[in-house]
Parts: structure tokens; sequence; C-alpha cells
């Protein structure tokens, strides 16, 4: 029960927040994660992407994992692995081969061999990169 003077800011900010929730649906739902013959792009909407040649994409396979954290963000206690999703939970593992150098920013340079990251359909990911002709 709210008072009647605070009720037209309480539903301006509920506005904002029911605005700011579809504005992160629409970031991710339009930039999906890319296969094509020269690289793979995993994207995280508006919080950057990670781009692997797709010749150094050796083999994927399903996981169940838990990063903490947003974006492309190296894992802690992990050499060499980079998470890529917008929440914590994983189920993509991308091993490479060589591997990857990958600017995090503030993080740091990784060079990657394992990057983690979330797929709405694990089988039609990797259907695209076996699909995907390396050169």
């Amino acid at each position: 029960m709210l008072p009647p003077g605070v009720r037209p800011v309480h539903a301006v900010l509920e506005l904002l927040l029911v605005l700011a929730g579809l504005g992160l649906v629409a970031a991710v739902v339009r930039h999906p994660h890319t296969v094509d013959a020269e690289r793979v792009v995993l994207r995280t909407g508006f919080l950057g992407d990670v781009t692997l040649p797709r010749s150094a994409v050796r083999s994927v396979a399903p996981v169940v994992r838990t990063v903490p954290g947003r974006g492309p963000r190296a894992v802690p206690d992990e050499t060499g692995t980079v998470a890529c999703s917008v929440t914590g939970s994983l189920n993509v593992a991308l091993h490479l081969d060589p591997p990857v150098r990958l600017d995090l920013g503030a993080a740091g340079v990784v060079d990657a061999t394992t990057v983690y990251a979330s797929a709405d359909s694990w089988p039609a990911f990797a259907t695209a990169l076996r699909a995907a002709p390396q050169r």
C-alpha cells in the first residue's frame, strides 16, 4: 500500500524496469551467436562479444557450468579459460587449438584454450559448427 503521492513515481519506476528488461532481451535476441567459414562470434548483447577464428575451434561439448559475472570474462582459477554469456549459466564449451589471444578489457589479455558460452540449443550450435566449412 503506497501513499497516493508516491504512486505516480512508483508507476514510472516500474515502467522503466519493464523497458530495461525488454531492452536486454531485445539486445540478446537481435544479436545471436554466428558461425561461418572464417569465424565464430559469441555475442552477449550490449556486454560485448568474442570473435574466434573458425580454424582454431577444434571441438564443442555440452557442459553444465556457472561462472560469476556477465559478458566476456576470465574464469577464476582456470588459466586460459574465458566465459562469454549474459548470465552466469553456461552450457557449451569450445576447445581451441591453437590458443586464441583475447583482450577482455579491464580483465586483461588471455590466451584462451577453452571458451564457455551459453546457447539456446547445444545440438543446433554443434551442427552449425560442423556445417561451416573450415578454410
